[in-house]
């Protein structure tokens, strides 16, 4: 069965990040429209590698971190930046920013663990 380790510290960490940057992203919105866009892709990617490189691990343990940083930046941030729309645009706008969120943060996961070079080893079960 998989153990996955989680460091919420990290992931923490990683989910103020992509919430900050999620809106700066928003706040470009009415001056440009590509920056906007750019940076709300980039944020859960960089929320995600911040969260993954901080708590080290494996790949797995680094892309669970990464995800779990991107994934709820993006969709807390959504809240924030729709507070004056109705419910129900909120909520489906903030359920597939999340779930890209996860995609976006796995992704940044990854590249955070690939950044320290040499992943720990899985801690072996002992029979």
């Amino acid at each position: 069965m998989a153990n996955w380790r989680v460091n919420w510290t990290a992931v923490a960490i990683g989910f103020a990040v992509a919430v900050v940057l999620e809106l700066v992203g928003a706040l470009f919105f009415t001056i440009d429209l590509s920056v906007s866009t750019f940076i709300g892709i980039l944020a859960p990617i960089v929320g995600g590698l911040i969260a993954s490189f901080t708590a080290g691990g494996v790949y797995r343990d680094g892309m669970v971190n990464g995800g779990l940083a991107g994934g709820m930046g993006s969709f807390i941030a959504t809240f924030i930046v729709l507070s004056g729309a109705s419910l129900v645009p909120i909520v489906a706008s903030a359920i597939i920013s999340g779930i890209i969120g996860v995609i976006l943060g796995l992704i940044g996961g990854l590249i955070g663990i690939l950044a320290k070079r040499k992943p720990e080893e899985e801690p072996k079960e002992e029979s």
